[in-house]
């Protein structure tokens, strides 16, 4: 694959999705919305749900169900996720209405260069460690931003805000079914304009230990088509909008083993597995280049930094300050099934049967499915 071939479509992508919510609530945007969902939304609905379910890409969709499957059924389009494919850049520019360029999530685990430490932007760990860090959660502080929930919200005070997440966060769903009855009691509570927020972690969880195929990932899905089927027959005057933050395929998940090439990192490798920053020691550029083009070139696209910045893969508009500082001087990105992981001997690493945040079509389309619920 050409470096010029790797590109995301934001007109028709995750990040339209979420415009058309900060639209429809006329909050103003420079990002264009989703006219499949703008035509939706001006139906004039008293209730707007918007489940995010993680990796249910579209191929996940089409391999474990069938077309006259609920969710199936109320696919009206397959649209793009934007990249890198993975849930702490996805999520964030459902959430924010930016793309990761703006936001500055651009992957799970990032250099900051204030701390001196690779992190976990979610949970503030040091990703090579694995230490709990006493220093501000990026995700609290330098990469906090303002939601489109409370954007619409301050547009629109008579618009009541309801966020139903996992129990990863204080008082959330402990089971998949809790989300669907706390969703629905939300819903049907009153006669209020009202948006509800939800996500949950499956099927991610299954696919990553398990793989794409597996009876595991099965069981997910077709258990999340069952109870969503069941959810929405119970609402009344709602837009049920569900899509994922991306799909996912099967790796060749592994350790980086060769010692030459990692004698020319000055910190270790960045980002994510299949879309990996590297910061070169001076004068050891040609050298790394060669080497990650022998061992790796057949399985990766190579950047420089400035061709990454300048393919705008990351997205358009003002870029977050933190964003130049978070990227070393090559980028690679997976267009095959390879993933990339570094041993600093700190921390073992945590391989999958299956991951996300690479170039394929898999990884990066997913379902834009709307359920009316009269």
């Amino acid at each position: 694959m050409k470096k010029e071939d790797i590109k995301v479509d934001f007109d028709n992508s995750i990040l339209a999705l979420s415009n058309s919510l900060l639209h429809h609530f006329g909050v103003a945007s420079e990002y264009k919305s989703l006219p499949i969902l703008d035509k939706a939304l001006a139906e004039g609905w008293q209730n707007v749900v918007f489940l995010i379910l993680d990796c249910f890409g579209k191929n996940i969709l089409e391999y474990h169900l069938q077309p006259n499957d609920f969710l199936y059924r109320h696919r009206v389009a397959d649209i793009s996720t934007i990249f890198p494919p993975t849930t702490a850049a996805a999520t964030i520019t459902f959430h924010s209405g930016l793309p990761p360029l703006a936001s500055g999530w651009i992957g799970w685990m990032n250099y900051f260069s204030q701390y001196g430490r690779v992190i976990e932007n979610f949970r503030n760990i040091d990703f090579y460690t694995g230490e709990e860090l006493t220093t501000p959660p990026p995700a609290d502080t330098i990469l906090k931003y303002k939601s489109i929930y409370e954007k619409i919200t301050e547009q629109n005070p008579e618009v009541e805000y309801h966020r139903v997440f996992p129990a990863f966060v204080e008082g959330g769903a402990q089971t998949f079914d809790e989300l669907c009855e706390r969703v629905a009691a939300a819903a049907e509570a009153d006669d209020k304009r009202k948006i509800i927020s939800a996500y949950w972690t499956e099927p991610d969880y299954a696919i990553h230990h398990n793989g794409i195929h597996s009876a595991e990932a099965a069981q997910q899905v077709r258990e999340i088509n069952a109870k969503l089927e069941k959810m929405c027959a119970g609402l009344h005057d709602t837009l049920v909008i569900i899509s994922a933050d991306h799909g996912g395929i099967d790796v060749d998940d592994i350790i980086i083993e060769h010692q030459d090439l990692c004698d020319t990192f000055r910190l270790p490798p960045t980002i994510e597995t299949r879309l990996i920053s590297f910061w070169i020691k001076e004068g050891c550029n040609d050298e790394f280049v060669r080497l990650f083009n022998k061992y790796y070139g057949e399985e990766f696209v190579l950047f420089t930094k400035e061709e990454f910045m300048q393919s705008h893969i990351l997205g358009y508009g003002k870029q977050h300050p933190l964003v130049d500082g978070m990227i070393g001087e090559y980028v690679a990105i997976a267009t095959g099934t390879l993933s990339l992981n570094y041993d600093s001997g700190k921390r073992e690493p945590r391989l999958f049967v299956a991951t996300h945040a690479g170039y394929t079509k898999e990884e990066m389309t997913v379902p834009l499915i709307l359920v009316k619920c009269e």
